[in-house]
């Protein structure tokens, strides 16, 4: 249902799921209601009797953590130079024209839509085990917000701007956090937060990822 609707309906469609989700989850008993699921055990590769990866071990979750950033980023960019993705790229601009070409964009939307899905579960995967336990939070609107926060902060339509964004919104997030740093400001953090992803975005419009090539032409005026 919601491949078959576009641009900001399509948003709207996908985020109204995850709202009804989100009061499945939270308000029945089903995944452990309010409280949702804690992990009492994390993940651990044995062979042979030795140990390969203990994802309890803060530096074994770190290095698989940053082995699925590699893999993903590889995966993505392996997508997006085959014909998939020079597909996606036409459906984007304009699906109208690409079924008038002979494309079936409905195949496409829907192949980026499943690998959307095994990305998010796969972070989500990391999250769980971070924290160790999952709860209904996990599906409200607002973490869908904050990747795209994320997304318009590095820059739209580019991998590594994706990754620089995720980087300049935690980090953002962790400062304006600290009381140590802001003091009683840390309380209104989101309010900070969002004026400060404001400013970026009237700053640069292409994002973080621009921030290079809007230096370059300011030097070369």
């Amino acid at each position: 249902m919601s491949l078959r609707t576009t641009g900001v309906y399509f948003i709207m469609v996908t985020l109204a799921f995850a709202q009804m989700a989100y009061f499945v989850f939270h308000d029945t008993k089903v995944g452990g209601g309010s409280d949702g699921i804690f992990l009492y055990a994390k993940p651990v590769l044995e062979i042979g009797g030795q140990t390969l990866v203990d994802l309890d071990k803060k530096a074994h979750f770190y290095y698989f953590t940053l082995g699925a950033l590699a893999f993903t980023y590889g995966v993505l960019a392996l997508i997006i130079r085959s014909r998939l993705g020079h597909a996606l790229a036409g459906i984007r601009v304009n699906e109208q024209r690409m079924r008038a070409a002979g494309f079936r964009t409905y195949g496409y939307k829907l192949a980026a839509f499943v690998i959307a899905g095994a990305l998010a579960g796969l972070a989500g995967f990391l999250v769980g085990v971070k924290d160790g336990a999952v709860n209904p939070e996990l599906l409200s609107w607002h973490e869908s917000g904050a990747v795209l926060l994320m997304i318009i902060l590095g820059g739209i339509g580019s991998l590594r701007g994706a990754v620089i964004g995720a980087v300049a919104f935690t980090l953002l997030k962790e400062l304006f956090q600290s009381e140590a740093l802001l003091g009683p400001l840390a309380g209104h953090w989101q309010l900070t937060l969002g004026l400060t992803i404001i400013a970026f975005v009237a700053l640069l419009p292409k994002g973080l990822i621009g921030l290079k090539q809007r230096l370059s032409g300011a030097s070369h005026g």
